[in-house]
This record gives C-alpha cells, sequence and structure tokens, in this order.
C-alpha cells in the first residue's frame, strides 16, 4: 500500500542520540574493493509485525527472491540480515542502527513512509547508508537532505494524487469532496496533494480533511465530521485494517460516492463488512515493467503464492542495490550511492529479472548494464524518486478474479 507510514511526522524531532550506543567508531571500512572474489552485503527492513505485518511478509520474500535466484549462479557470495520494523519508527530506527553496526552499507526498505522518514534521517543518511524502500510514497521523501543516498522503486504520491483528482472530478463528475485520511505522513500528505489538486485543476472544494487514528472501534465520529458539509464524494486513505472499519461504519446506504487509494487495494475487505463494496473506486500505482512476468513466475515457484502490493517492488529494490554493490566494487555507502544511476540508465546491457545473475557478474567486472525491473523500467531522477508512473483505475468487485476488477489506465 503505497504509503506505507507507522505514527506521525512529529516524531522526526529524534536525533541521533536516541540510538543507545551509536557512535561512528562502530562502523568499520568496507570490504576489498573490485572484482567477483567478494561479498556482497544487504540490509532488509520490512514489517513483519504491527499493521502492516501480512504486506511485510511477502515484501520480505520478494526482497530475498533476488538472492534466492542468483546465489548458486555468481561467483560472488552474498549476506543479509533481515530486521522487522514492526511498522514502528522507533523501532525501525533501531532496527536501521543495528545494520549500521554490522556493517551492512544499503539496505533493502523500510515499507512504511514514517519508518522510512526516522530510520533515513536519525541512522541511515548519518552512517553513509543507502536506502531503497519499496513501499514509502510519501512526498516528504524527494525534499529530504539525503546526501543521494535515498531512493524508492515506489511512486510518490504526489502523482497519485493527481489522478485520485482527475477521476473524482472527470470519472465520479463531483465538484465537492471531504477526505478521511490515516493520521500519519502518508495519510495527511496524500489528503494534501488531493485536495491542490481538486481544487486547482478541476476548480472542485474540499470542505473537510479528518483524521484516522489507526485502531478505533470506531470512526463514526470521523464521518460525521467529514459530513458535515455533505460533500457528493468521501475519498478514503488508509490501510485495510481501518479501512474495513471505516467502510462497516460507513453501511451500504451512503449517500455520497466513494473514492480510496492502493492502500485500500485489498480483497480481503470484502470478507470485513456485512454488504458488498463492489463499485466502491480507487487508484494505484500499477505494476507494468519489462519482467513482470518472470519476477511472477520466479515469486510463484518459490513461495507457492501469487505475489502481493509492492512485491515487485521489493524486488526491484535488492536487484538494483546487488547490482549497484557489485559495479560499486565494495561495501560502501558512497560509492553504492554513485552506481546506482550508472546501472539503471544509460545504454549499457540490458539487464530483466530473468537475467539478473548475468548482470551482477557483468558490474562486477566493471561493465556496463542497465536494470529494467519487475515493477517498472526502474528510472530515478536526481531525487531517487521514479520517473515514470502508470495508475489502474480500479473498483471492488467479487466477481472478478481476486476481487479487483480493473477499471482503467491512467499515466501521470
Amino acid at each position: 500500500m503505497t504509503g506505507f507510514c507507522g505514527a506521525g511526522l512529529g516524531g522526526l524531532a529524534g536525533c541521533l542520540s536516541s540510538v543507545p550506543g551509536l557512535d561512528s567508531n562502530d562502523i568499520e571500512d568496507g570490504s576489498d574493493v573490485g572484482g567477483t572474489d567478494r561479498t556482497l552485503r544487504l540490509g532488509i527492513m520490512q514489517p513483519l509485525s504491527g499493521n502492516l505485518e501480512t504486506v511485510g511478509k511477502p515484501m520480505r520474500n520478494a526482497a530475498e527472491l533476488p538472492i534466492r535466484q542468483v546465489e548458486d549462479e555468481i561467483s560472488l557470495d552474498i549476506e543479509y540480515e533481515v530486521v522487522d520494523t514492526e511498522t514502528s519508527p522507533s523501532t525501525g530506527v533501531q532496527g536501521a542502527y543495528d545494520l549500521a553496526k554490522q556493517n551492512y552499507p544499503m539496505v533493502n526498505g523500510p515499507a512504511a513512509s514514517d519508518v522510512t522518514l526516522q530510520a533515513t534521517q536519525q541512522v541511515l543518511i548519518p552512517y553513509r547508508t543507502v536506502c531503497c524502500s519499496p513501499g514509502a510514497t510519501t512526498p516528504t521523501i524527494t525534499s529530504l537532505n539525503d546526501a543521494g543516498l535515498v531512493f524508492r522503486t515506489a511512486v510518490s504520491d504526489s502523482l497519485q494524487a493527481v489522478v485520485l483528482a482527475d477521476r473524482a472530478a472527470n470519472d465520479l463528475g463531483h465538484d465537492s469532496a471531504a477526505t478521511l485520511y490515516a493520521n500519519n505522513d502518508y495519510g495527511w500528505q496524500l489528503s494534501q496533494a488531493f485536495s491542490r489538486s481538486f481544487r486547482n485543476d478541476h476548480g472542485g472544494t474540499v470542505s473537510a480533511q479528518v483524521p484516522l487514528t489507526e485502531g478505533q472501534d470506531t470512526y463514526e465520529g470521523a464521518i460525521e465530521r467529514a459530513r458535515t458539509d455533505d460533500p457528493e464524494l468521501l475519498v478514503v486513505i488508509g490501510y485495510p485494517e481501518t479501512g474495513g472499519q471505516v467502510f462497516a461504519d460507513l453501511g451500504g446506504d451512503a449517500p455520497e460516492d466513494i473514492l480510496v487509494t492502493d492502500g485500500l487495494q485489498d480483497s480481503d475487505l470484502h470478507d470485513q463488512v456485512d454488504y458488498s463494496l463492489d463499485g466502491i473506486r480507487g487508484t494505484a500505482p500499477l505494476v507494468d515493467g519489462p519482467g513482470t512476468e518472470t519476477f511472477t513466475e520466479l515469486f510463484e515457484d518459490t513461495y507457492d503464492a501469487e505475489p502481493g502490493v509492492f512485491t515487485p517492488h521489493s524486488y526491484d529494490a535488492s536487484a538494483v542495490l546487488l547490482l549497484a554493490n557489485a559495479y560499486a566494487g565494495q561495501n560502501d555507502g558512497t560509492a553504492i550511492r554513485n552506481a546506482m544511476q550508472a546501472v539503471t540508465t544509460g545504454d549499457g546491457e540490458e539487464i530483466t529479472p530473468e537475467s539478473l545473475a548475468d548482470g551482477i557478474e557483468l558490474a562486477a567486472q566493471g561493465d556496463s548494464v542497465t536494470y529494467q525491473g519487475a515493477s517498472s523500467s526502474v528510472s530515478f531522477d536526481e531525487n531517487g524518486d521514479m520517473t515514470d508512473a502508470l495508475f489502474q483505475y480500479w473498483e471492488f468487485d467479487e466477481s472478478a478474479d481476486g476481487g479487483i476488477a480493473e477499471l482503467d489506465r491512467v499515466s501521470s
């Protein structure tokens, strides 16, 4: 769910001193430089418990998949460690510290936006550790003072907001709306971005933006505040656990249309309410990379399960980091940072998930490679954000395969 988050942005007031024992002397020099007789070291930070456990575990599996795929086919060794962020910024900070102390120069994750903001600013950036998040989508990440160390294969919500506003105005035909948003940086930023686009690009009115605190037994009060001025549309921004209760409280006879974001693109929600969700529509970044089919086959063969939300992005994050490490020739965050663009742009040998092992070998030998991924073509801009964005416009439909039906594809 493209905007995975934990606590609010206010937690960013913390600093490095909040991590017990964190000291630059804890970080040792990288391993030998260059060639194929060396070890690539990768940390993985995913929410294996907490509010995002159900999506975090498949993302962890996808993060490990490139390693499983190539470890017997390349001359380099790969060492990795997984830490559970528990969908918690404070736990994420501690996990980042543990990886930094063990000299891991690069990290797949974190997934949640707020966890990413905390872990990068408090630990990963100061210790020159490259971060590539497969799920953090808050626009705040774009403007981080990150020394170029923070990348993401997930698409920024600033782009999703434009598509969301367009669908609200031009497909559903509404000019008044209110938002109910997860009370964290992801929810607030996406609510704000939608409101700006709806007002500025479509002349719409957003009468209320109401936060949703996770874990509540009811959201009837929040819904009542959102309905104060009788908006034609309610935009719900959140996650399945919160969204299921919101849908239950809205009931099956809501007077307004409902539009949701990718965080609620979960077919399990059909079973969490006692009325049909069919017809409720939403937007979500679309997986449409050159390696999508290969990734899907690999994931299903390895885990006997279908890929989930952001699993292709998690696969790509690991693949790019491994290629960059091999090309950099050392377990050094700054060197890996400099190689991230090199292995994803240019006219080098095209590498896809199908040829990843060959790509790592070529990169380790200093040859130019250009990775084309499972989630997208994987092209980073100067802020480490994705430059390509294709979105799915979808609706809940119990009769459709997986309970979700695609209505349209929209580029932004």
